[in-house]
């Protein structure tokens, strides 16, 4: 009976189109169907000529589809305890990542090792880069990710034993270098950004070079945590030393750390195509003070006011008691 209800589930994940992962120890008691999948985003994807640091941010976006149970003949303890091991099924564990030299861009760091990676998860991984001065544009460094992954586990007296296979994937990272002589400067941005919220982003754009820049338009560049939300912008003609602003809609995640992001701000007319980067901390945008505050310090005023006023007025009662006695 064991035999035929292996068979059948043998048959519904060949159906799933998951046959090349399906192994199983003789004593199993679950089995799980699990997608793992590792993704890759440069955190700033704007880069200048010279050294640098690329961040990137790895995630985890597998996950667990199924929990099959397979055989309830044995100790209840280590049933349970299997059913616990097989969610580590979408777990990448022992991540290594090598980024790879392109075209102008040379990565000068080595391989990058995270321990462990648990699915809906992100760890930020840094690497020492090199660009010619000359480089300008859109370029893409290949990223080779190495990690093992449990296939299958069993369990006996209480102890887990886990079978794990390595595994890799072939990721794309695209990035911008953008060269020193732009005809464009950012001149100022102004953020309305918090942690968890959604608010614009004010950039101002400068014509700094010599001739008009007909058809501009501006997007924004960025990667986790903040999401764009706003399209191209137009930006009309721009004149030698005419100004230009734009306003984006901005998200940014709950769990955004309150440090300096880098992001770029792409521009495009009919004479050229660029991106410009700019830096950007969340710590230095400074909240407006809510009304339930403002109405606290408004009755804490008032308080410490009518504590004054009496005050006063006891003080003077009591030289007026005093005068009268004299």
């Amino acid at each position: 009976m064991e035999l035929l209800k292996i068979i059948c589930i043998l048959l519904i994940l060949v159906g799933l189109g998951q046959a090349e992962d399906i192994i199983f120890f003789a004593d199993d008691h679950y089995k799980s169907i699990s997608h793992l999948q590792l993704n890759a985003s440069a955190t700033n994807p704007a880069l200048s000529p010279g050294d640098g640091v690329l961040r990137i941010s790895i995630a985890n976006q597998g996950r667990i589809e199924e929990l099959i149970p397979i055989s309830s003949s044995d100790s209840p303890d280590d049933i349970l305890q299997e059913q616990r091991e097989e969610m580590n099924s979408s777990v990448a564990m022992d991540v290594r990542a090598a980024l790879q030299s392109a075209g102008p861009i040379q990565v000068t760091s080595g391989v990058q090792h995270i321990a462990i990676l648990p699915a809906g998860e992100a760890k930020e991984l840094q690497f020492n880069i090199s660009i010619d001065q000359r480089a300008s544009g859109w370029y893409d460094l290949p990223l080779r990710v190495d990690y093992v992954r449990q296939v299958d586990v069993s369990v006996s007296d209480g102890e887990a034993f886990p079978l794990r296979q390595p595994s890799n994937q072939s990721l794309n990272l695209r990035v911008y270098a953008f060269g020193d002589k732009d005809d464009l400067r950012i001149a100022g941005v102004q953020s309305h950004l918090y942690p968890g919220e959604e608010g614009s982003l004010i950039i101002a754009v400068e014509n700094i070079g010599e001739d008009i820049l007909p058809n501009c338009s501006a997007s924004l560049i960025a990667a986790p945590p903040f999401r764009v939300k706003s399209r191209d912008l137009p930006l009309g003609d721009l004149s030698p030393g005419e100004m230009a602003s734009a306003s984006f809609l901005v998200g940014v995640d709950r769990d955004a750390s309150q440090e300096e992001y880098q992001l770029g701000m792409g521009l495009r007319s009919e004479k050229m195509d660029l991106v410009l980067p700019f830096e950007l901390s969340l710590k230095g945008s400074g909240r407006l003070i809510s009304s339930g505050t403002i109405l606290f310090i408004a009755l804490l005023a008032f308080l410490v006011l009518l504590a004054i006023i009496l005050r006063r007025q006891k003080l003077l009662y009591g030289r007026k008691r005093r005068i009268k006695r004299l």
